[in-house]
Parts: C-alpha cells; structure tokens; sequence
C-alpha cells in the first residue's frame, strides 16, 4: 500500500479544510499589505510619491483575488472528491411541509436505514 491508497482520519481532512479556508484570509491581507508597501518602498527610492504605491496596492488586489480563486477551485476539487468518494448524503434538515408528513430521523437512519434511503 503507497501513500497515496492510504486514507486520512476523518478529524484530519475536516482540519486540513478548515486550516486552508482560515488561510486565505491571510493570505488576502498579505498580498494587499505587501503591494502596498513595496510601492511604497519603492515610491521613496525613486520619488514619485503616490503612484507606485497606489499601482502596488492595485497588484496587490490583483494577487488577492487570485488567491481566491484558487482557494475556491480547490475547495470545489476537494468537494467534489468527497462526494465521489463518499456519495451524495441526504439533507438533514426538510423544509417543514415535510416533516411533518415523516417520522423523525432516528439513527436507523443515518445509516441508510427507513425513509427510503439505502
């Protein structure tokens, strides 16, 4: 068995989400802080007051929304995996016309069990 036929716990792989969708926060005021203040830097290297550090903030942005993106495809990728992997779970929550037509969930259900599901 290689690394990649091994599965992680599944503590991890709900950690391993939360820690990438807590980074991109960072990861969004970095890129705008370090545009902003190369331009900046660079403002007072050369003398042009305003306009570099404007441009840097502006690249800034630019690297920000990248890295949105990315994080977003690959929390998308990710999803997506799980659901192949893992199938497509039913809701937990119908709207209220439904249950009250329905029995409630028991833990029969949850794992496929009544209602329908297995």
């Amino acid at each position: 068995m290689n690394a990649k036929e091994r599965k992680r716990p599944p503590k991890v792989e709900e950690w391993r989400g939360v820690g990438s969708l807590g980074t991109i926060g960072l990861e969004i005021v970095l890129s705008i802080a370090f545009g902003f203040f190369g331009g900046r830097w660079l403002d007072g290297k050369f003398g042009t007051e305003p306009y570099l550090s404007v441009l840097g903030f502006f690249f800034g942005c630019g690297a920000a929304v990248k890295a949105f993106l990315r994080a977003s495809r690959e929390m998308k990728a990710q999803a997506e995996r799980e659901e192949r992997e893992q199938g497509n779970p039913r809701p937990r929550y119908d709207t209220p016309d439904e249950r009250k037509d329905e029995p409630p969930i028991t833990k029969a259900d949850d794992e496929g069990e009544g209602r329908g599901g297995g």
